[in-house]
């Protein structure tokens, strides 16, 4: 089932999401301890922000308890002198501590996934080009290889400057200084993808980096440098380039990745120049409980004067392919190449059959056309005429926008647990509700 934000939705329903979504389960009180690490002492915080006001600063080894978290954060309570405060700790400070207790499963069947158990999907407004945050649920118990609070990065946009990096002041917003990234995926080496992931080198602890080893200039050389000296946990970065090299990615056994296609592209017939890298672009299925979602990069279909009844490139290579034909169908689609016409033929939309459709764009002349292509979108309204389209670029046409401030806070938040998929839209910065319907 996907229930979306819209006009329709009870008030009563939506109190309910807007609590599930600020604190991601309430958990049992769990037995912690500050890490050695945490130098000179961890600041405990009265929200989740790096900019929260210190209630205690607690000495590493300090004993505390912990019971619910948000992505980079968890609840504690901490001694202060005579007293114990509650306020929020980073993550990355926090270690379970050993009591020797044996700890019940807490349901009978392993793979049950909790109500409370939502996984984020942040498509970030960074004008012109993707970037997308995927945060896993943390059921507070690190290490079991299960809802560990997991983050993920997917291309980073247009600006590797950190003063108009709009991703890394997203990923600002939410973490904390030095925060781990468990992994960053650069779909494909084009310059509205991977240039805004530079702030993420710089600023936070990356663990793992994927790409689709396809060259792309000097530029992306030297991005590659940046991605050699990052690491996490005292430890190198892992690097997996090209679609053989990928393998399973260790984020919780909750999720199943699939990577469908990818660079580098070994086959004839996926074009040339900036065709061919977009053709190379890393497409990712994840799947937490019934509910899908489907990453394209900027993987094409099709010539832009070609017909939408042929597919071709990469949409033909996965199509012809039975074993990867049959994973397409998925509940979300991050549209390809920012919904392009060289995107989305008419069997490729057949087969995701998407109820949820994002595109990720902003207001770029591409020597005439600005993307995304509303022939394009007409496809998917033509395919299901109930499905659900949300947009980086809301009413950027209408508000003048240019590349110059195209990234106006036009963020989508998805949120599920794995039984129903919730939407919610902004429109510069605020919640916006987008009219029912399809509408391109």
């Amino acid at each position: 089932m996907t229930t979306a934000l819209r006009a329709n939705v009870g008030g009563v329903v939506l109190a309910v999401c807007a609590a599930a979504w600020s604190v991601a389960g309430a958990q049992a009180s769990q037995p912690l301890v500050v890490r050695q690490s945490a130098t000179p002492c961890l600041n405990v915080r009265v929200e989740p922000k790096a900019d929260a006001a210190p209630m205690v600063c607690v000495l590493p080894g300090t004993a505390i308890t912990g019971d619910s978290s948000v992505p980079f954060w968890r609840r504690i309570r901490a001694p202060d002198g005579t007293h114990v405060v509650t306020g929020w700790a980073a993550k990355k400070f926090l270690d379970t501590a050993s009591t020797g207790a044996v700890v019940a499963p807490a349901s009978s069947n392993p793979n049950t996934i909790p109500d409370s158990a939502w996984l984020e999907i942040h498509i970030v407004d960074v004008g012109q080009g993707d970037g997308i945050w995927i945060s896993t649920w943390d059921d507070g118990k690190p290490g079991n290889g299960r809802f560990d609070g997991k983050n993920i990065v997917i291309d980073g946009g247009p600006d590797g400057n950190d003063a108009k990096d709009e991703m890394l002041k997203y990923l600002e917003q939410h973490a904390h200084h030095n925060a781990k990234i468990d992994a960053l995926i650069i779909s494909h080496p084009h310059n509205d993808h991977y240039p805004g992931a530079r702030g993420v080198l710089r600023h936070f602890e990356v663990c793992s980096y994927y790409d689709p080893d396809t060259p792309n200039g000097q530029d992306f050389d030297k991005f590659l440098v940046q991605v050699d000296s990052a690491g996490c946990d005292g430890k190198p970065i892992e690097k997996h380039r090209g679609l053989a090299n990928l393998g399973t990615p260790k984020w919780g056994s909750e999720l199943t990745v699939e990577w469908l296609w990818g660079g580098p592209i070994t086959v004839a017939g996926m074009g040339t120049g900036n065709t061919k890298t977009n053709n190379a672009s890393l497409v990712m299925k994840l799947t937490y409980g019934t509910q899908s979602f489907l990453f394209m990069g900027d993987a094409e279909g099709k010539e832009r004067t070609g017909s939408p009844d042929t597919p071709r490139y990469a949409e033909k290579a996965m199509l012809d392919d039975p074993a990867v034909a049959v994973k397409l169908k998925s509940t979300m689609l991050k549209i390809a190449h920012h919904g392009s016409e060289s995107s989305s033929t008419l069997p490729f939309i057949a087969a995701v059959d998407p109820e949820i459709l994002i595109v990720s764009s902003g207001r770029k002349n591409f020597n005439g056309p600005f993307l995304p292509d509303r022939a394009t979108l007409n496809r998917y309204c033509a395919h299901n005429a109930n499905v659900h389209i949300y947009r980086t670029d809301q009413n950027d046409e209408a508000e003048g926008r240019t590349t110059a401030n195209d990234a106006d806070g036009d963020h989508i938040v998805i949120r599920t647990n794995g039984k129903r998929t919730i939407v919610q839209a902004f429109e510069n910065g605020q919640p916006f509700t987008p009219t029912p319907g399809c509408h391109p």
